[in-house]
């Protein structure tokens, strides 16, 4: 990870107005010349679009799991009211076209089929771009069978979700996983995680470093202090 990718807004340059996960959002960053972070899931018929909650209720008001919907479905629906929908992964690619660097956080709920439909479609794209996920099987599958992708290892020991999903972001925050199995390039870290020991363990494995999600003036400093790269949304874009 480079200079380059200093700077990642976090699912978009979003808002009030524009959606997270949208293709405004997405195209205002690109605008700014800055990286995106985005998320990919799985639909009903194998379809990968962007979006980051497994369920539709908070973005769509939509009652329902994304994988229990079809492609051509999940078009109807509209993103917290706005006339943006959600967006096929295909489309994203296209409409960034490689004006700026792409961060692609895979979501964990289909491991073995997720990954190689990714791959599929990240084959053509002349851009930049790397990988990331929680679920180490993800990034352990890009070691294997796309070793010259750029992946990172996300990891948190917060506790947030299900008892197992929190049992498997434990695991995947071990050094020894990261060090002598998945061998990410970088580590894509909880900021508020985030300690001098954990710091240490990272770069001394010679790891970059990434940082999320910064929002406010406190986790910039230390952001900007430890990390290679800064994902943030919010307010914090006027202090970059």
């Amino acid at each position: 990870m480079t200079d380059f990718v200093r700077y990642i807004a976090h699912r978009g340059l979003h808002g009030k107005a524009l959606p997270e996960n949208s293709m405004a959002a997405f195209e205002a960053a690109a605008q700014k010349g800055l990286a995106v972070e985005l998320d990919v899931r799985l639909t009903k018929d194998g379809k990968l679009v962007v979006l980051h909650d497994s369920s539709l209720m908070r973005v769509c008001g939509v009652e329902g799991e994304v994988r229990d919907f079809t492609a051509e479905q999940l078009g109807a629906f509209r993103l917290n009211g706005s006339g943006e929908g959600i967006p096929m992964f295909r489309e994203v690619l296209k409409r960034i076209n490689g004006r700026v660097p792409l961060l692609i956080e895979i979501k964990n709920c289909d491991h073995g089929s997720i990954e190689p439909r990714v791959r599929r479609i990240l084959k053509s794209y002349k851009g930049s771009y790397a990988v990331q996920a929680f679920d180490p099987r993800t990034v352990l599958w890009f070691r294997l069978f796309a070793p010259s992708v750029c992946r990172g290892q996300l990891i948190s020991t917060r506790r947030f979700g299900s008892f197992w999903e929190y049992i498997a972001r434990v695991i995947s925050a071990s050094p020894i996983v990261w060090k002598y199995i998945t061998k990410p390039d970088f580590i894509a870290a909880d900021i508020r995680s985030l300690t001098p020991e954990l710091v240490a363990q990272i770069r001394g494995a010679g790891m970059a470093l990434l940082v999320w999600t910064v929002k406010d003036d406190a986790a910039l400093d230390k952001a900007q202090a430890l990390a290679d790269g800064i994902i943030f949304e919010g307010d914090v874009l006027t202090k970059i």
